[in-house]
């Protein structure tokens, strides 16, 4: 992973990357190398660093994970900050994760979805998730209704709850993960 001292250059560089190819949910080794592409380091200060994965994610919707569609598709920013040289982990700082979030959104910033961590890993490492969802172009949006509603779902269209069962929903940490790979 290389280290960057300036943004700019990082958000160039990272933008190029997540052109490579998209990330699905499923973790097979094209997703495994396409997350080490696009994992990326960014020094604040020589204590601090800002670890980001930026990624063009695909699949919520089809999977049956979301119902509306204007979901299926987003520019993924995922921050969180460490020591330096140890990799131990520091609290969120959320002024830095602003000026990070603009830089990589630029004007379209105020559209993301900001999610809190997730996973055991997630918190354990306080990372934050910024989302900006596109059209199928790429075009950045703000979705239609929200992620739940069915206003906007094409008729006979089945959920992950709906194919799999309640059950292995509510076993699955990221149920469109399990969707897909099956």
């Amino acid at each position: 992973m290389l280290l960057f001292t300036d943004l700019s250059p990082l958000v160039r560089f990272a933008k190029l990357r997540a052109q490579r190819g998209t990330y699905d949910g499923r973790w097979d080794a094209r997703n495994q190398r396409l997350m080490r592409m696009c994992s990326h380091l960014y020094s604040i200060n020589p204590e601090v660093s800002a670890r980001m994965i930026y990624t063009r994610d695909v699949g919520h919707h089809t999977s049956g994970w979301w119902k509306n569609p204007d979901y299926e598709r987003c520019l993924h920013l995922s921050i969180s900050f460490c020591i330096n040289p140890t990799d131990a982990p520091l609290p969120f700082d959320r002024r830095e994760a602003q000026k990070i979030a603009e830089a990589f959104f630029e004007g379209d910033a105020g559209k993301c979805w900001i999610e809190p961590p997730y996973s055991a890993e997630g918190k354990r490492a306080d990372v934050y998730h910024y989302r900006l969802f596109c059209d199928q172009g790429w075009t950045p949006i703000v979705p239609r209704g929200e992620v739940y509603g069915k206003k906007f779902t094409e008729i006979g269209w089945k959920s992950f709850s709906e194919i799999h069962g309640e059950a292995a929903y509510r076993e699955a940490d990221a149920p469109w993960l399990k969707a897909s790979s099956e």
